[in-house]
């Protein structure tokens, strides 16, 4: 019998593309260093005046007093340990901890696709898609040390786990977290449509109830809180904003909202057409597209909503969408450097607004047969109708035929239809006792191989 730790060992080969990933994070944080914690002072600042609330506009009241802080709650509260190491081991810190999200990002995912397909990715895949991945996410992570939007897709690449291992409640807890690091991860809401129906209503409750308490402590001490929502930003010359026509010095008032709608009307699309992993990606496109700032601190979202769509569909084996995404991020830094700031925001329009049609238009992707099988609770077979064939069976005569009734399945059970490594352990014993039992009636029957059931 093999030990435990042989059964649990991992394959070689894998464990050799970790260490490949982890040395490429490795890398890129060192490239990213020189000029590194560009954004980091926000949250050391925020740090400081949420743990000394009496000094002037701290405490409770610090959005009203600095709307500048574009960021939620969770945001500054993991902040504060990071920031008690001080000014610079608390950067650092924050550098190294982000850096390592982006690995456990990919690892997530991985066991999101496990859950959802019985097994992981590829090598190929793993290793293509986080080559592509980590560059980009070593931007968010060591040179700028956004903590809010990496929070936010750090949750949001869990809730997408919670999805596949059927867990609604976590689902809403972690898209609320998601939102209270950064506001405009409201749009990834859209992913509750992905749960039953009946579950839909009790989610959005909860994501409700997570927003309401981070927020109401600040807004019920100020009021002046809800100016966060009111803050602009300059509108630039190579924003995709710019070019399609808006050329306001700052933020138009209809532009976040635009920006949540645009991004959760398409992702109502990606469900209904049974691409519901496209969600994220179709509320970031969304987002860049109509957004009049162009940091390239944002390329790392969209790549994390392109490794999603990757690591998730089971019909390639190889980034097409990240490799897309990396390529515009190239053409991107080129055209800051060698063209004019219209050209740039062309660029960035025709590329984001392609990225929604193509969500909008591509036909429904080809489901695997395990993803086909609707869930087992939802097939009706009678216990007399069982009986039958098990009799006919062991008499070597042909089994009746009879009708089963199947009902549709649902987005949710399309996306997490039931498979070996997600039964229980009970279950799992319980099947295969039953198929020892089924092989060994069958084999006392002297039935033909051909005849004989396959084992569920």
């Amino acid at each position: 019998m093999p030990t435990l730790q042989g059964r649990n060992a991992r394959p070689p080969t894998r464990r050799r593309v970790w260490l490949v990933l982890l040395s490429w994070t490795a890398i890129w944080s060192a490239l990213a260093t020189p000029g590194g914690g560009y954004s980091w002072h926000y949250f050391a600042q925020s740090a400081e005046l949420i743990a000394h609330p009496d000094a002037a506009g701290a405490g409770l009241h610090l959005f009203a007093r600095h709307p500048e802080l574009q960021f939620g709650p969770v945001a500054m509260l993991a902040a504060v340990p990071l920031n008690a190491l001080g000014p610079v081991l608390g950067r650092v810190g924050a550098q190294a901890v982000l850096a390592l999200l982006g690995l456990l990002i990919l690892h997530v995912l991985s066991t999101a696709r496990q859950r959802l397909t019985g097994s992981r990715p590829p090598l190929t895949l793993l290793l293509s898609t986080g080559l592509l991945f980590l560059p980009v996410w070593c931007l968010v992570a060591v040179h700028f040390t956004h903590l809010d939007d990496a929070l936010a897709l750090g949750f949001v690449a869990l809730a997408v786990l919670t999805i596949a291992a059927r867990r609604p409640n976590a689902t809403a807890l972690l898209l609320a977290a998601a939102i209270d690091s950064k506001p405009w991860a409201l749009g990834f809401a859209a992913l509750i449509l992905v749960l039953p129906r009946s579950q839909r209503l009790r989610a959005a409750v909860l994501i409700a109830a997570g927003v309401a308490l981070s927020w109401l402590p600040f807004l019920m001490a100020d009021t002046g809180t809800i100016a966060v929502g009111r803050f602009s930003i300059s509108n630039v010359g190579d924003s995709a904003l710019n070019a399609l026509g808006v050329h306001t010095a700052s933020t138009p008032g209809w532009d976040r909202p635009a920006q949540i709608l645009l991004g959760v009307l398409v992702a109502v699309i990606c469900v209904r057409r049974g691409r519901w992993v496209a969600v994220p990606l179709a509320v970031i496109a969304a987002r860049l597209l109509l957004d009049p700032q162009t940091y390239p601190y944002y390329s790392s979202g969209l790549l994390v909503a392109t490794v999603i769509v990757d690591l998730l569909s089971t019909s390639r084996r190889l980034p097409v969408w990240s490799a897309a995404a990396a390529g515009w991020v190239i053409i991107d830094a080129a055209a800051r450097a060698l063209l004019p700031p219209a050209v740039g925001g062309d660029i960035r329009a025709v590329y984001c607004a392609g990225v929604l049609v193509a969500l909008t238009l591509l036909p429904p992707p080809r489901r695997s047969a395990r993803a086909d099988r609707p869930d087992p609770d939802r097939t009706h077979v009678t216990a007399a109708t069982a009986s039958t064939k098990r009799a006919a069976l062991t008499l070597g005569r042909p089994a009746p035929q009879t009708t089963v009734m199947r009902s549709t399945p649902t987005t949710w059970q399309r996306a997490t239809s039931a498979s070996p490594s997600r039964r229980s352990p009970s279950e799992r014993t319980t099947s295969q006792e039953q198929a020892t039992q089924r092989a060994g009636n069958r084999s006392r029957s002297g039935l033909p191989a051909a005849n004989r059931l396959p084992p569920r």
